[in-house]
């Protein structure tokens, strides 16, 4: 690859897209030695900090780990992730052997927006809480998730979750010990400028959007939510046969 000094691109960033597709076109497999930075940067020819540049955006697109001590390793980049009956974020990473992680963005009360309104089947003008969060795969960002919560049901669920950092662990809390999901829609758009940044994406690369409703044992909505997946990350699997 020749890099172009006066595209207005910087050098490290011309090199981690090519560096990227040569990762996804399987030029690279999942656990093999990744480059050195010497080695990138010879291959480039340019300086070393130029060459570690490269590497710190690979790992923070989750491409790349970086073990001290041993150097860098090609990662599994596409993660599967199950979509069923009782969908647990935290369940479908522990299975694949990744750490998963949750960090929270936003989080208050407010009125309902009308769709919410609709999905929740709440009164007009009712409350609910907001929760936002982002959601990681050994530390990289996968995906932001945007929670409705009726709060006349849930008193004190967002200081709840501040401390347990998981739903179904606070739906246990109020009384409500197994949940289900009513109905999924999936639909593909470009991020937003927030959403790009909380991601570690462009914004000229699609998301995997997911819109749901869970309910509880008797059918009754406790939450419905919107996530937006990072694109070249994840895979959403459907499984029909789902009996959990």
């Amino acid at each position: 690859m020749d890099l172009q000094h006066d595209a207005g691109v910087a050098l490290w960033r011309q090199i981690v897209e090519a560096l990227e597709a040569e990762i996804r076109g399987g030029s690279f497999r999942p656990g093999d030695r990744f480059l050195t930075e010497a080695e990138i940067a010879g291959r480039f020819g340019v300086h070393r900090h130029t060459a570690r540049r490269t590497v710190a955006e690979l790992t923070q697109r989750g491409l790349v780990r970086v073990v001290r001590g041993h150097g860098s390793f090609v990662e599994d980049a596409l993660i599967s992730y199950p979509v069923g009956k009782r969908t647990s974020f935290s369940a479908n990473l522990a299975q694949q052997k990744r750490e998963p992680g949750h960090r929270i963005i936003e989080r208050r009360e407010i009125d309902a927006p009308a769709e919410v309104v609709t999905l929740l089947g709440l009164k007009s003008k009712s409350r609910v809480f907001m929760l936002e969060t982002v959601g990681e795969a050994n530390g990289v960002p996968i995906s932001v998730s945007t929670n409705f919560f009726p709060a006349a049901r849930f008193p004190g669920l967002l200081d709840r979750y501040a401390h347990e950092l998981s739903i179904t662990k606070v739906m246990k809390h109020f009384g409500v010990f197994d949940f289900r999901r009513r109905q999924t829609k999936v639909m593909s758009e470009l991020p937003s400028a927030s959403d790009a940044r909380l991601l570690r994406q462009l914004r000229t690369r699609p998301v995997l959007v997911t819109q749901s409703v869970d309910v509880d044992a008797d059918g009754v909505p406790i939450n419905c939510k919107r996530v937006r997946f990072a694109g070249e990350r994840v895979q959403l699997v459907f499984d029909f046969d789902d009996q959990r």
